[in-house]
């Protein structure tokens, strides 16, 4: 049998009715016109912070060396000092970040003189050295004693102090406000990077110490047009209510500078009134700081018991007693950091201002550099000459007019050469 014969060609109205039945595809779109739009600069700005977030975090040696402070260094210290080793700093209160130190302190009862300090941090250095923890070096001659604590191949553990009690009371007011919005821990994150890589973040150099840096951070977001943070005023305790409405009271019935033809001047340390001394206003300014009327001192000598903390700490508390507050800002981290740096290198910050995070209010003082109170002492945190406040200001000026022209974040931090204390402002930015 042969090959069947070929079959004939389709018919000319075969082929029409399968083509018929076959869907050809759609043209493409014609490509729209130009380039596509860009994005929004502030979504741009907050997805490069969340990139770079995970890169600031502390690392996990970090969390190891803490644990061995907390697991092995401090039971032996607590046992043999009489004392209890606390966390202060960054480590503590929320801002803990990649390359941070770890800070502890020691209280101890009726250990009142730098003398007796060093003693007990010579106690330190022998029982680390004693029981082959390490190594340990005490300075002596510093503002606050302390025992640096070092593995044997010179790798820093932590540094401790004693009974440096203001800063442990100032860590606990930081974490306060660190933990009423997750923005902010991440905020003071990329804040406390830039200044570090601009070198604006040295308070031994003379500039910025971090407690600053975060203090203009709440100050900034205690102002935004709906508030991220509270003002400290607004979280009294009770007793401390009442104690400042005595002292307000007290002030307001005994004579003032008017009535008696004197006047209070309103520069000095850059606050306002000039003191207690001059009437309601003296007092009013006095009062903008916890410690002026919060029972008794930061530790009971006697007992080495530290006092209840004047203002509300917790979450739960402060948001029923101001409702509506937390979670009502729902700006980006891109639109906050952006408006941080607009704020503090806006040309009003370039001559003298007192800042107040007490209540939220700043001034003008005539001391030509930014003078920031604390909110618990009213002391200047970080005094500064005038050459160095107007170089680190030309800094936060340039941050703001880099994001400003849709600089990077990271262009934002490239790495100064030196410290604004051994230069003048910039010049051209």
């Amino acid at each position: 049998a042969g090959a069947p014969p070929p079959s004939p060609p389709p018919s000319a109205e075969a082929t029409a009715a399968s083509a018929a039945t076959v869907a050809l595809p759609s043209p493409p779109p014609p490509p729209p016109a130009g380039p596509p739009p860009p994005l929004p600069p502030e979504r741009s700005l907050t997805e490069q912070l969340l990139e770079l977030e995970a890169d600031l975090q502390p690392t996990s040696s970090q969390i190891a060396q803490k644990d061995w402070v907390t697991t092995t260094l401090q039971p032996l210290l607590e046992k043999h000092s009489g004392g209890r080793l606390s966390m202060f700093g960054s480590c503590e209160n929320g801002f803990w970040m990649n390359g941070s130190d770890v800070d502890a302190c020691l209280i101890i009862r009726r250990c009142t003189q730098k003398p007796s300090w060093v003693t007990k941090l010579n106690l330190v250095k022998c029982l680390v050295q004693s029981h082959r923890l390490g190594t340990a070096e005490v300075v002596a001659k510093a503002r606050v004693p302390v025992a640096k604590v070092n593995t044997s191949d010179g790798m820093e553990l932590c540094d401790i102090s004693v009974n440096n009690v203001a800063a442990l009371e100032n860590s606990r007011f930081v974490r306060t406000f660190a933990q009423l919005d997750p923005r902010v821990p991440s905020l003071g994150r990329f804040v406390k990077h830039w200044a570090s890589r601009r070198r604006i973040n040295n308070r031994s150099e003379g500039t910025l110490s971090t407690y600053t840096l975060m203090l203009q951070l709440f100050y900034f977001l205690q102002t935004r047009g709906v508030p991220v943070l509270p003002r400290v005023s607004d979280l009294l305790t009770e007793d401390c209510s009442a104690a400042r409405d005595a002292l307000l009271a007290q002030a307001s019935a005994a004579p003032s500078a008017a009535s008696t033809g004197s006047s209070a001047s309103s520069g000095g340390g850059g606050g306002v009134g000039g003191g207690i001394g001059a009437g309601a206003a003296g007092a009013s300014s006095f009062a903008r700081a916890l410690n002026a009327f919060a029972r008794g001192p930061e530790l009971d000598n006697d007992t080495g018991e530290l006092r209840p903390l004047p203002f509300v700490s917790g979450v739960e508390d402060i948001a029923a007693r101001m409702p509506g507050l937390l979670g009502r800002n729902t700006e980006s981290l891109g639109d906050l950091l952006h408006g941080y740096f607009e704020l503090w290198g806006h040309e009003e910050f370039a001559g003298g201002r007192t800042v107040y995070v007490y209540d939220a209010a700043r001034e003008e003082n005539e001391l030509g550099v930014l003078v920031m109170r604390c909110p618990l002492t009213h002391n200047n945190v970080n005094p500064f000459t005038p050459s160095v406040w107007r170089a680190i200001h030309s800094e936060f000026g340039r941050a703001a007019y880099m994001l400003r022209n849709g600089r990077r974040f990271a262009e934002l931090c490239e790495a100064a050469e030196e410290s604004p204390a051994g230069r003048g402002p910039r010049m051209g930015r």
